[in-house]
């Protein structure tokens, strides 16, 4: 039969409470017992050494059981249901008490042996006048005679409380157990119910209602720490899904917007025969669009790359020298077409460790951006500090800068700012979204601010070589 967690919850606590009730029981019978019969045989002992002790204090007499006296005599509790036997090592009895009548306590030639060899017994007769007896030999010389001086005792009384005790720790038992059962009945449903809250919550959650959330028990403890959790990773799940849908979206519309222009000019340069050169012109303007298709292909590729997780590449460390000069030599050419002038101030001692790939990328998308957007006589500066124990290169531009309402939407995939599409400047908005993914890839972090006059700044940290 398969239980479900609350059962193999309740089950389990009653076996387990089950077994130590058990222990217990066992453990306080054993006690109690041993308690028990301790007493009825140091009350023998007792017994038995007062009738040696008036054995020997009358070495001249006759042996004989010393009991009181009826008539005025105080009543004699020690020898209350007690028998007493005096018997010689060979067997014969010598003397006994009234209370024995006609019968004698049984002295079998193991116990005489025993005697004989000066041993102390104890023994238990389970049928002597219709009930349990314990028995108390003890040897004694009087007279250079030997005697064994028997003491016996009823353990009807005894058995009879042993019996009431164990019945009170059965009783005890099974209350205490049935206690547990409703106790764990309840607290398995207190402790599971929210679990089973959060399981109904849960298939109610699929990938199209994402917003939903599941229920918080209203505690800080165990269960209100995994409801967070689940719902801090619902939340990571949804911003990813919907992070996905978006890249989907833009993605297909950044596509079709090139291909359509490119469809449109073939369908166009194919309706009559044309001359060579408005051929020419078409292919040129066909290779550009493919250009713009090749070069959204990468950067999605890139982004595909980012998401399945190889945002880390092996860091090494790198001189930051030689790696910012040839990210600016590569915007040489374009710097003198546009007339913008790149000055750099680097300390030649620098060393990052990053992964020299992943770190010119970004720095040469970091320039592009600067040289975009910076006029005709404009100026790119590019400058290094050293804070909290990282490199920070800070690229900036004298173009128009950013609005502050958009400085927090400059590194979401495809977002392009009101700069950037009031000049018309190429590209997709997949830049700085690449750069902060790889960036942070190597343990850095990038950041853009607004210049006090004109223009933006980026800065972009390095982790510093040990």
């Amino acid at each position: 039969m398969h239980l479900n967690l609350k059962g193999r919850v309740l089950l389990g606590h009653l076996l387990a409470v089950g077994l130590i009730l058990a222990a217990a029981a066992f453990a306080a019978d054993w006690t109690f017992s041993s308690i028990v019969l301790g007493q009825v045989d140091q009350a023998l002992t007792d017994l038995a050494e007062a009738e040696v002790e008036a054995a020997l204090s009358h070495p001249g007499q006759p042996i004989q059981v010393h009991e009181k006296s009826p008539g005025t005599a105080a009543p004699s509790l020690p020898r209350l249901d007690k028998f007493v036997q005096i018997v010689t090592l060979d067997g014969r009895v010598v003397a006994r008490s009234a209370n024995l009548g006609s019968a004698h306590l049984p002295t079998p030639p193991p116990l005489l042996s025993r005697l004989r060899a000066g041993d102390r017994v104890f023994e238990t007769l389970d049928r002597f006048a219709e009930e349990p007896v314990r028995l108390l030999s003890v040897p004694v010389e009087v007279g250079g005679v030997g005697y064994a001086i028997q003491v016996g005792g009823s353990l009807d009384d005894a058995r009879a409380a042993l019996r009431s005790a164990r019945l009170l720790l059965l009783a005890m038992a099974a209350t205490i157990l049935a206690a547990v059962v409703v106790t764990a009945a309840f607290l398995a449903r207190s402790i599971l119910g929210p679990i089973d809250r959060i399981v109904q919550r849960a298939r109610l959650i699929g990938e199209s209602v994402l917003t939903g959330r599941l229920p918080h028990p209203g505690t800080r403890d165990e269960m209100g720490r995994l409801v967070e959790t689940l719902n801090e990773m619902l939340g990571r799940i949804e911003q990813t899904v919907e992070a996905q849908r978006r890249f989907t979206t833009d993605a297909s519309h950044e596509l079709r917007s090139p291909l359509s222009r490119l469809r449109a000019e073939l369908e166009v340069t194919l309706r009559r025969p044309r001359a060579r050169l408005e051929y020419e012109e078409a292919l040129r303007s066909c290779l550009g669009e493919v250009e713009r298709l090749s070069w959204l292909t990468e950067e999605l590729l890139i982004l595909a790359r980012l998401d399945a997780g190889e945002r880390e590449a092996v860091r090494q460390a790198v001189p930051l020298v030689p790696m910012l000069d040839e990210a600016i030599g590569r915007f040489g050419a374009e710097a003198g077409r546009c007339d913008v002038v790149v000055a750099a101030r680097v300390s030649p001692d620098l060393v990052v460790r990053v992964a020299p790939a992943a770190a010119g990328l970004v720095l040469s998308n970091v320039l592009d951006n600067a040289l975009k957007f910076s006029p005709a006589e404009g100026r790119v500066r590019v400058g290094v500090s050293i804070e909290d124990g990282a490199a920070v290169v800070a690229v900036s531009d004298t173009g128009p800068g950013i609005p502050d309402d958009e400085t927090p939407r400059l590194f979401e995939r495809f977002y392009r700012g009101s700069a950037a599409r009031t000049a018309g400047a190429p590209g997709f908005g997949l830049g700085l979204a690449i750069c902060r993914a790889l960036i942070e890839g190597q343990g850095g972090s990038i950041a853009v601010r607004n210049n006090p006059v004109a223009g933006a700044t980026v800065s972009i940290r390095l982790p510093l070589a040990a």
